[in-house]
């Protein structure tokens, strides 16, 4: 495996707590909302999903790309995962640490690609 780049966001979990629904769908898939609203600490949850979406951003070989299409998904009992919804991205393969506080929200992602 080869590093292709990594990246690295930090968000404020204040930033989430009033914000409107038609930017969350803006930035945000029907899963991960769906997961994220019905958290007792919605806003924690949202800020850690959008650091990790920016993280993943930054540290995607390629630009142009809508958040919404940088998914971060959780089965019951799994560590965090990111999907790719971009053909660009079919061989990228991304490892993701999430944490947060009740302030804060910090994401660091590591793409990497087989050589």
């Amino acid at each position: 495996m080869q590093i292709v780049n990594i990246g690295t966001d930090i968000e404020e979990v204040r930033r989430f707590e009033n914000i409107d629904i038609k930017t969350l769908r803006r930035l945000f898939t029907k899963e991960e909302l769906e997961y994220c609203l019905k958290s007792k600490n919605k806003a924690q949850h949202l800020a850690v999903r959008f650091a990790a979406k920016e993280a993943v951003f930054k540290a995607l070989p390629f630009e142009e790309i809508a958040l919404k299409k940088i998914e971060v998904i959780r089965e019951q009992g799994a560590k965090p995962q990111i999907i790719v919804h971009d053909e660009r991205a079919k061989d990228l393969i991304f490892k993701l640490s999430l944490s947060h506080t009740k302030n804060n929200a910090v994401a660091f992602v590591i793409v990497l690609k087989d050589k």
